[in-house]
């Protein structure tokens, strides 16, 4: 297909979805009510119905204005009627266990390997013995015994009254740097809260009326992704799971983090490209029929399609603008890739306006509108070099329609992955066929599988194959050194610095004739671009200065240190479960955060595995340096993590009556392995203490320190204990923190790490109070997320980081 540079006059209707766009986007700015929003709509069009009256049609400028002007007021009302403002008094309640749910089963998701998933409306719910009646939506989660999950999985439908106990929360919130907001998430989607449960024994199907579409959907789902799991391999199911039913929940974290790394995360996000290959698939299905009955099955087959994803945006578009382009040509009507992007991106913000806060919407429009707008000038290029090797022009071609869309996704991309991947053009270009081959070999085995398994199988090993070559291309390509640059803290001005010189880049190319001077000014707008952008960054973690944050890793503890002179330190991990590795998921995407490759000194304070968890996959993955731990035992796990360390070849060190410097800050270890009594202690007393120093600042951190320890801390290190913060012992159980402890310590801040509302009450009123008592400050992980504490050698600040 040729494209042709467009200009303006072009493509009108993308003027008035801009404005549209721009009118949703600032409605929170303005916050008028419904009325008053509606009568200002209605003056635009009331005043060009009087100046046509007066001058039988407005001219020029005015008329776009009106229209623009239109437009904005429009958006404004679509986005205060779509306005999902909950104000249920469920958000005031975290979380409460023993709760009690009756409600409506609004969509079954897919199986998980360790859950099953749906929507809830609820009629009424019990929290705390209060009862609730509200039309709230719930996600509702069931984890446990496997032949239960997949009982009720079989059983369940939408349209479905049930009764189920669990514990309902709240969704987690940005707790730390750089960490997704799944809570503002949900409620963007109109979702209040999570409701789990680790029986599904509690739960009661107390009606089976059924929302009949909905279930004949879910049915058709259920079973391509049966069909998928038993004739494909774990791996291929995953990615075809992704790729046809727009579920990645089988891909995993590492997986995923490759695909980011190699620039072509975008396949796994079902969009444009996949409604592009299904396309072909049934205009070659349908081929033999006559040009209006193939159209109309092709459209049918695109629109069943759409359905089976549970339409997303990025489909839902790719749909529309393909039947557009179906129906311009069966009308004989030329069609235009930015006005029909533009009616596509109008159509579906005029049915839920807070798309546009979807980042697989954003993706998608930006990366076709971009095409649209800059491949016309890389087409240019390349046809007028006359190239006599056609392949070689295609593959130019197709490097300038991926060069476009990565330069209108780019922002987006920084913003969500902070990674600018360097290899993705050549990646692409053998990643984006592949999956084409794949999805094709799919729907021959998914159609095969539905008449005979043993024809269907030879299809399927085909695609195994050919998965798991292209895996292993994504694995080596996203593992290189070079792969990708960090790109860290990228914001909205950032954002605006760049579409704004690229504006300009375009105004250059096409206004001015000479071509030096056309080089010489774009050359000049990309330095400047790469400048503004700097303007805004900042470093959270100032130089020069002692930082202590507190991560919020629920129930467990962590703590990085960066020290004045650069280095870095860890004080213990968090926990790794089947649910959630902390190290994996909340402690490496900080390290990314805050531009840490390597943590130089990782100190497990002792082995519970809310401490320790989550250093395994840290070390793992060859982020620590060098480790301190407790004297090890005969314990089973102290030696695992001894064969573990052993292994990794990690220099290791033993908790000390010893010191270290980092730069002109001291750690002192207030420990005495050797000692007799020391060695009778439990795990949670032999935890390593450490003393950290800075000028005329001191911090103390104490591990799961008991009564015993302190006593030990009071005999052998008396006056010594004297700090400025304390990290409170034992995530602030009442087993700790005993008064003549507190007296030595005399601690200004108090740092608690604790799991919103965990099953063991930390911390315990008792020493909230006694903390209380020495006038201590106190700052919780459970209340406040993570917890910024900086020290210039003189006096310490808590730094607000949100």
């Amino acid at each position: 297909m040729n494209f042709k540079i467009l200009h303006l006059k072009d493509f009108p209707f993308i003027k008035i979805t801009i404005a549209f766009i721009i009118g949703i986007i600032t409605f929170p700015l303005f916050q008028l009510n419904l009325l008053i929003i509606a009568l200002l709509f209605l003056l635009p069009i009331l005043f060009y119905m009087l100046s046509k009256s007066f001058w039988r049609y407005p001219k020029g400028m005015l008329t776009i204005v009106l229209f623009v002007g239109t437009a904005f007021l429009f958006g404004l009302l679509i986005a205060k009627l779509g306005e999902k403002k909950i104000s249920s008094p469920l958000i005031y309640y975290q979380k409460e266990k023993n709760a009690k749910l009756y409600a409506e089963v609004e969509d079954v998701e897919l199986e998980r390997s360790f859950e099953i998933a749906f929507t809830v409306y609820v009629d009424s719910i019990f929290l705390d013995d209060k009862k609730f009646a509200s039309n709230d939506k719930l996600i509702c989660k069931f984890r446990g015994d496997s032949l239960q999950r997949t009982r009720i999985y079989s059983d369940l439908n939408a349209g479905n009254r049930i009764y189920l106990t669990g514990t309902y929360q709240k969704g987690r919130e940005q707790r730390n740097p750089g960490e997704f907001d799944y809570d503002k998430y949900l409620k963007s989607k109109g979702i209040t809260g999570l409701f789990v449960s680790y029986d599904t024994d509690t739960l009661k199907i107390l009606s089976h009326q059924k929302n009949y579409i909905k279930s004949v959907l879910h049915s058709l789902r259920k079973k391509i992704d049966y069909t998928i799991h038993h004739l494909q391999d774990l791996q291929t199911a995953g990615l075809l799971r992704g790729l046809l039913l727009a579920d990645r929940s089988e891909i995993d974290f590492e997986t995923k983090d490759e695909f980011i790394n190699s620039g072509v995360v975008h396949i796994l996000a079902v969009s444009g490209l996949h409604v592009g290959y299904v396309l072909i698939i049934f205009i070659f299905i349908f081929g033999r029929f006559g040009i209006y009955l193939r159209s109309f099955l092709t459209i049918l087959g695109l629109l069943g399609f759409m359905l089976i994803t549970g339409v997303p945006p990025s489909v839902f578009r790719a749909t529309l603008m393909a039947i557009i382009i179906i129906i311009a040509f069966l009308t004989n009507r030329s069609t235009n890739l930015i006005n029909s992007i533009s009616i596509a991106a109008f159509i579906i913000l005029l049915l839920n306006p807070n798309e546009i806060y979807n980042p697989g919407f954003q993706l998608s429009f930006s990366a076709v509108l971009a095409i649209g707008i800059l491949y016309p000038y890389f087409q240019k290029i390349i046809y007028a070099y006359h190239l006599k090797h056609k392949w070689i022009e295609h593959v130019l071609l197709f490097i300038g329609v991926s060069i476009s869309a990565q330069l209108g996704t780019l922002p987006f991309t920084l913003a969500y992955f902070s990674k600018l991947s360097v290899i993705s053009i050549f990646a692409n270009l053998l990643v984006i066929p592949a999956i084409g081959i794949i999805i094709g070999i799919a729907f021959i085995t998914i159609f095969t599988g539905m008449i005979s398994y043993s024809i269907a199988i030879y299809f399927a090993v085909t695609n195994n194959l050919v998965t798991g070559w292209m895996i292993k291309f994504i694995s080596f390509t996203g593992n290189l050194e070079f792969s990708f640059l960090w790109v860290r803290n990228y914001s909205l001005y950032d954002a605006i610095i760049f579409y704004s010189g690229l504006a300009l880049i375009i105004l250059c190319i096409n206004r001015i004739r000479k071509s030096i001077v056309k080089i010489s000014l774009v050359l000049i707008l990309i330095l400047s671009i790469l400048v503004y952008s700097k303007f805004d960054n900042n470093d959270l973690l100032e130089k020069n200065k002692l930082n202590v944050f507190m991560i919020d890793v629920g129930q467990g503890d962590a703590f990085l240190i960066k020290f004045p002179n650069g280095k870095s330190a860890l004080i213990d991990a968090g926990e790794a479960n089947p649910f959630i590795d902390n190290g994996e998921r909340v402690i490496t995407p900080i390290l990314d955060y805050f531009g840490i490759d390597k943590i130089d000194y990782g100190f497990i304070s002792h082995l519970d595995l809310d401490h320790y968890g989550g250093f395994i996959s840290l070390i793992y993955n060859d982020k620590i340096r060098k480790i301190y731990r407790p004297l090890p035992d005969s314990s089973s796990k102290s030696k695992r993590l001894e064969k573990f360390l052993a292994k990794k070849k990690i220099k290791t060190y033993i908790y000390d009556k010893s010191s270290i410097d980092v730069g002109n800050t001291k750690l002192y270890f207030l420990n005495d392995p050797y000692n007799y009594a020391y060695k009778n202690f439990s795990s949670n007393d032999r935890s390593g203490v450490i003393k950290m120093v800075f000028g005329n600042t001191s911090f103390l951190f104490t591990g799961d320190c008991e009564y015993p320890a302190e006593h030990f801390l009071a005999a052998n290190f008396g006056t010594m204990l004297d700090s400025d913060v304390l990290k409170v012992g034992h995530h602030g159980s009442i087993t700790g923190s005993s008064e003549a402890f507190l007296k030595l310590v005399t601690p200004k801040i108090s740092l608690i790490s604790a799991g919103i509302k965990n099953k063991f009450n930390h911390p315990s009123e008792a020493v909230i109070n006694s903390l209380t008592r020495f006038k201590s400050e106190i700052y919780r992980s459970d209340e406040l997320g993570a917890v910024l504490l900086q020290s210039n050698g003189n006096e310490i600040k808590k730094i607000n980081w949100k």
